[in-house]
This record gives structure tokens, sequence and C-alpha cells, in this order.
């Protein structure tokens, strides 16, 4: 950042403290000085919240009677829908709130609010002078921000130049300002905030923008491999081998479940079952890489005890994937055994980790033997009854496995020892001779 968006953002607190009382500074001036602070903030990728303080801070040291501000703007992210963020002179940094889809859109105080009037009504700004007698309080936080000593208060509804509503992702902000000069803000004060909203709304919108990028691409390609993809590795075959354990998780049943449902009711049935075996995994720290129909693809780098993190992640699973059978036992019927709901591989080896597909179409995922042994070795899972099946590396690295013999994997040169987790699956099940696609015991 250039000296004086340094000079800016570090003057103290103390400075903003002071009294509202205008300085000698030309409007102009520090319209100058703060549409320059917000640029130079904006091209270092500075964070929204410090682009807020930062001006909110220098616009009252130089006469704006700036007492609070508020941005907020629609997020475009599975879980949180918008995003408030305040700033008030009389508290230390600022204030964050996100809400969830669903949560606060159909509550009193958003309905009866000023941003609700101004999102449905169009409206470019909304001032209200709360000192004024003769102003009408009109909305109930007027009355709010009246006891609590604010003279006035301006909304302006900014947007991005999109023919769209304001509450669609990226198409606008909300910017309100209070003050508490005796008399609100000045004729001068109110001309310097319609101009600076230009600027203020643009810094905004390019942190708005790359914090959607980042939602989209954890989302979408996975914690790693989003970072991966937006640091410049987007060139198909462009990966690198890594040391990982791989985990392999698939439902049973799942196509006559979802005969007997329907495509509506499976949906959330599907998403339940997927918090259970892929939310602990991703808790853990691992890579959710693919839903693939029903199954679940995840990663664990071998390093940082990636073996050890991974058993105590499918421990979490199982214990998740016995309350998702309860929960659905209208649907699951009889299956009392955690083997008859879905079935979990586990291994470890070097993969090939980067971008495979089309030109114009590619995913950020793993290849190599060792997935396409795991995805073999999960098939195993319902002709044993366990649950969990691991190989002897997984195994070797802590106790309380039991062997379940040696087994010929299709596709895989050398047999395989494969072990079960005692005291989870069901016992007294034989281990037969096992025949079809995922091999034989030998």
């Amino acid at each position: 950042m250039g000296r004086r968006g340094r000079s800016l953002q570090a003057r103290s607190r103390d400075s903003a403290c002071q009294s509202w009382v205008h300085t000698l500074v030309p409007h102009n001036a520090l319209i100058a000085d703060l549409e320059e602070f917000l640029a130079i903030g904006a091209l270092a990728d500075q964070a929204v919240t410090e682009l807020l303080e930062g001006f909110c801070v220098e616009a009252r040291r130089q006469g704006l009677s700036i007492s609070r501000a508020m941005i907020a703007w629609r997020l475009l992210n599975p879980i949180f829908m918008t995003q408030n963020i305040t700033w008030d002179v009389t508290k230390d940094g600022v204030e964050i709130e996100k809400f969830r889809h669903g949560e606060g859109g159909t509550s009193q105080d958003f309905l009866q609010s000023p941003i609700r009037y101004v999102v449905d009504h169009d409206v470019a700004l909304l001032r209200r002078k709360i000192a004024d007698p003769n102003s009408p309080l009109d909305f109930p936080l007027l009355h709010s921000f009246k006891e609590r000593g604010y003279t006035d208060y301006v909304l302006m509804l900014i947007k991005f130049g999109r023919p769209m509503a304001v509450d669609v992702p990226g198409a606008g902000i909300l910017v309100s300002f209070c003050s508490d000069a005796p008399g609100g803000f000045n004729e001068m004060d109110l001309l310097a905030l319609e101009r600076l909203k230009f600027m203020l709304a643009l810094a905004t919108r390019s942190t708005i923008q790359r914090d959607m990028r980042d939602s989209l691409a954890q989302t979408y390609l996975g914690r790693a491999a989003g970072q991966k993809v937006l640091s410049g590795q987007i060139m198909r075959g462009e990966g690198q081998s890594i040391d990982a354990v791989i985990w392999y998780c698939d439902l049973r049943g799942s196509t006559a479940i979802c005969e007997r449902l329907g495509l509506e009711d499976y949906l959330p049935f599907l998403n339940d079952y997927f918090c259970a075996t892929a939310g602990p995994i991703a808790a853990a720290g691992g890579d959710v890489l693919d839903f693939i129909g029903d199954a679940v693809l995840a990663i664990m780098p071998l390093e940082d005890d990636g073996i050890a993190r991974m058993l105590s992640a499918t421990k979490d699973v199982l214990e998740e994937l016995e309350k998702f059978r309860k929960e659905q036992a209208g649907v699951l019927g009889d299956r009392t055994c955690l083997a008859d709901i879905a079935g979990i591989a586990i291994d470890t080896g070097p993969v090939m980790y980067g971008n495979i597909g089309i030109p114009d179409r590619l995913t950020f995922s793993v290849i190599g033997p060792t997935v396409n042994k795991v995805a073999r070795i999960e098939r195993l899972t319902k002709a044993l009854r366990e649950p969990v099946l691991v190989t002897n590396p997984i195994a070797s690295a802590c106790g309380g496995w039991q062997s379940c013999g040696m087994f010929e994997l299709e596709g895989v040169g050398a047999a395989q020892e494969l072990f079960a987790w005692t005291g989870v699956a069901e016992r007294g099940v034989a281990h037969e001779p096992v025949k079809g696609l995922a091999g034989s015991h030998s």
C-alpha cells in the first residue's frame, strides 16, 4: 500500500473519537484523500472490514460527523445469504453479521427496516433527520438510534449496473451513515457522502467479488483444490504427485431408496447422508474431492499424522451414520448394521493430484492405482458385513484392527490383506470366500 494509504489507516482512534467539529480542510480535499485511500485499499485486496474502518476514522478526523456506518450485501454462499459490516465510533474494530438462508428475511426487524423499504421501492437515498422534531421516525430502528444519541441517518442503495434486483449476489450494496453532530449532516457533508459512495462501492465490490470467487472455488472444488486453481494451476494435465490417505464411501441400496422416495424426497435424504459422511472428513481437514452419485471420495495429506487424523474422522463418521440410521429408520427399515447402510475403504499411497478432463471442461481430482484400489475394497465391505475396511499400512498405524484375510482385487497385481475395526461391525459373521467384481478370498 502507498504511503498515504498506510498513514490514513494508521492514525489513531483517539483522533477519530474527537468532537465532530469541522476542521478547515475543504471537502474537495477530504474527498480526494478518501477516494485515494479506498482505491489503494481495493488494489491491495484489503478486507472490507479494514476499508470501512479506515474510511470512517479518516472521514471523522477530517470533519465528517460519521459516528456509525454499515455496509450490507447479498452473498453467493451455500450457507449464508447476506452479510453486514458495522463500524461505530464508540467501539473497537467492526462488527460482522452473517445471516443464513431463510434466517432474518421474514423477521419483524427486517420487515420494518429501512433496508427492506429501500430495496422494495428501489430508493437511491433515504434520509431521516433524527434530531428534527418535524422529521418522521417511521422505522423502529430510528427510535433506537435516537436513544443512542444519533442525530441523522442516511441510507444509500448503490447498484453495480446489472439489470437485476439488488438482492441478487453481486448486484449492489447498501451503505448507511449516522451522525452525532447537533444538527446532523450539513449539506456539504451530504454532498461529500453522495460523491464518496461511488468509490466506496467500487472498493467494496472488488473485495466482494474476491470473496465470492473464493467461496465458489472452495464449495465446488474443495479447500485445497480451490486454492490451487485460484493460484493459477489451471492447465489440463498440470498437477503434482503426493502421498495421501485415500478415503472412499458408498451408500447401500441407493437405487431402491430413490425409487421408493422419489427424486424430490431422495435429495434431502442424500444430503443428510453426505453430512454424516463427508462432513466429519472435511471438518478434520480432509479434502472432499467429489460426490460420485451417492459415493464420496476424499483425501488427507499423509504428512502431519494424516492417517491418524483420517481414522479419527472416520470414527466420527460412524457415529454420525448411527444417528442417521435412527433418524431415517422409516426409510432404511430394518437395517440395523452400519455395513448395511454404507461401506468405507481407506488406503494410502502416491496419487497424482491435478487437472483432468477436456480442454474446456476440467475437474481437479486424484488419479492413480490407490484410488482404483479403494473403490474395489469398498465393494467387499458389503460381502464381509464390515462398515470399514483398510489396508495393512492403515491398520499398522494404530491398534484395534482384525485381519479379514488376503484378497485379490480386480486390476491389482498382488493380493491385499484387509482389516476391519474390532467392535464396530456385527460380529459372528464368518468371512466366507468372496466372489464378484472385487475379487476373491485366498
